[in-house]
């Protein structure tokens, strides 16, 4: 059966190599990587990506992993409408995630927060967000971002297996009194159980701090948790499938 061709828009995002939507620098670099064979050009993927799954491309995104490698998030549909995303490496157009993502990787909240004891962080540096994700080797990993003083900070990366770090960038000291995030871990562990997807730091419309949790549920659904940042109250919790 012969496979569905492109539409104009995703070949024309073939052609030019990059989605429109990237910035100039984006675009600079693609084009770089992609000169000197670091990168196979988005046209080759594409291609790839056409014969090796029925259905035709509705979207591509540029993206960039943990560690700061090139991705392309493309979406498919198929002429029943099912829907298939793939994450590719731009590397290598070897598919990272197909589908719904392996995430069974992600920890649950009393070992997460075990791995961001033991990483001794300082007591001026509030983590803003903490989130699941898998590097190009498929591995899962947490991206960990720093506020300080509610200002954008550092960033670090934490393998999910082992809880090293695999990267850190470091910001300048700052104050605070909201909770640590291993604090509201802990809190929350003995309620709730799943694994932690994401844990991030927001703001009401009063500008009163909460974070805001999502735990994946052994039946696939995911609990997702408001929980005061300074108090540690629960605020409210919803399940979505």
């Amino acid at each position: 059966m012969l496979r569905p061709l492109l539409p104009p828009l995703v070949t024309a995002l073939a052609l030019a190599a990059w989605p429109p939507f990237a910035s100039a620098a984006e675009q600079d670099a693609v084009r770089a990587g992609v000169a000197t064979g670091q990168y196979k050009p988005l046209a080759s993927i594409l291609s790839e990506v056409a014969a090796a799954h029925a259905g035709r491309v509705v979207n591509v995104e540029s993206k960039r992993g943990p560690l700061g490698d090139l991705r392309y998030e493309i979406k498919l549909v198929d002429g029943k409408g099912n829907k298939l995303e793939l994450l590719v490496d731009a590397a290598t157009g070897q598919a990272i995630e197909q589908g719904s993502a392996d995430r069974s990787q992600a920890l649950t909240l009393a070992a997460l927060a075990d791995y961001l004891q033991q990483l001794k962080i300082p007591a001026h540096q509030h983590i803003s967000d903490v989130e699941f994700e898998h590097d190009n080797q498929g591995r899962g990993v947490y991206l960990i971002k720093f506020n300080q003083s509610y200002q954008p900070g550092g960033r670090w990366v934490m393998s999910a297996d082992t809880g090293q770090l695999l990267e850190t960038r470091h910001a300048s000291p700052g104050s605070g009194r909201i909770a640590r995030v291993e604090d509201l871990l802990r809190a929350m562990a003995p309620r709730f159980s799943g694994l932690v997807l994401e844990v991030e730091l927001e703001h009401d419309k009063h500008q009163r701090p909460y974070y805001e949790i999502e735990l994946l549920q052994a039946n696939g659904s995911t609990l997702e948790l408001k929980v005061d940042a300074v108090t540690l109250e629960l605020l409210t919790q919803k399940l979505e499938d």
